[in-house]
């Protein structure tokens, strides 16, 4: 047998972008829906999703093949995955893009974590606390640049996440509320420097008293430790939004079954996604 092309997602792009905002450079790759060509003046919900050096593939299958057996519940779509570009050895890819998405993904600087994950990487420092920066990459240049080159419509965006991309949603939910109209946490690092997510919902509550927006929250059952709490800081998290009674605020809560923190991932974003787009 003989090999001679990789795989590739057909339907699909690559763009390259260096961001004025972060001083990095920034793959874009995005899926287009069945008919963009058969239909030449639809528009498209558009989903923003982080971390797409590992999950572009897996969200791009989901959205394609639930139209197919859903059409009149969910929408087809275009995905525009934000990632890193970093390919092979797939170790040190892997590597790459923890140390980037360390940076990019969480609110504040927290030395302690810089510490633990430098260590765990064996690499001499990790940098923490860039959300803002690259929050105003994906506001500032990353959508104007997408909605003026492809159908995506401004009306309908969804941000979605897993993990620290969970964590940093929510940043982008209260920072940025109207910047999307739904978004898709899946198993959000709500423990991060000392719940620092929390005070962000806190300070929105003293000035806000609508949030038109869907949110859906999802972890696994068995996500819960002594050191993580996920499970028990989604659920105190979301019971802190219910009891805020925010007018138009639609939240979708989930625990999935048998699921640890890396399991969590492909359930969350199919019902994630599922909740917010149906």
């Amino acid at each position: 047998m003989t090999i001679s092309l990789k795989a590739t997602i057909p339907g699909t792009e690559v763009r390259t972008i260096k961001s004025r905002n972060v001083n990095q450079e920034y793959r874009i790759s995005i899926a287009l829906p069945h008919t963009y060509h058969s239909k030449p003046r639809k528009r498209y919900p558009t989903i923003y999703l982080i971390d797409a050096n590992w999950y572009f593939g897996m969200v791009t299958d989901i959205t394609r093949i639930m139209p197919r057996c859903e059409s009149e519940q969910f929408p087809e779509t275009i995905v525009v995955g934000i990632g890193y570009p970093v390919d092979e050895p797939l170790e040190d890819a892997f590597k790459q893009t923890l140390i980037l998405r360390d940076r990019d993904f969480t609110p504040v600087v927290d030395r302690e974590e810089e510490k633990l994950e430098a260590k765990d990487l064996k690499v001499d420092r990790v940098r923490t606390g860039g959300a803002g920066k690259f929050l105003q990459f994906i506001k500032n240049e990353l959508i104007p640049m997408i909605e003026s080159e492809y159908r995506a419509g401004s009306t309908e965006r969804i941000l979605a996440g897993h993990s620290y991309g969970g964590l940093f949603v929510l940043y982008a939910l209260f920072h940025q509320p109207k910047l999307f109209n739904s978004y898709v946490a899946g198993s959000p690092s709500l423990r991060f420097r000392d719940k620092v997510t929390f005070k962000y919902e806190s300070r929105f509550a003293k000035t806000h008293k609508t949030l038109p927006v869907k949110l859906y929250l999802g972890v696994g059952e068995l996500e819960e430790s002594p050191e993580s709490q996920m499970v028990s800081n989604m659920i105190q998290f979301a019971a802190r939004l219910e009891s805020r009674k925010y007018k138009g605020f639609s939240l979708i809560k989930q625990i999935v079954d048998n699921c640890d923190h890396c399991g969590s991932t492909a359930p969350t974003f199919q019902a994630g996604l599922q909740a917010v787009l149906a």
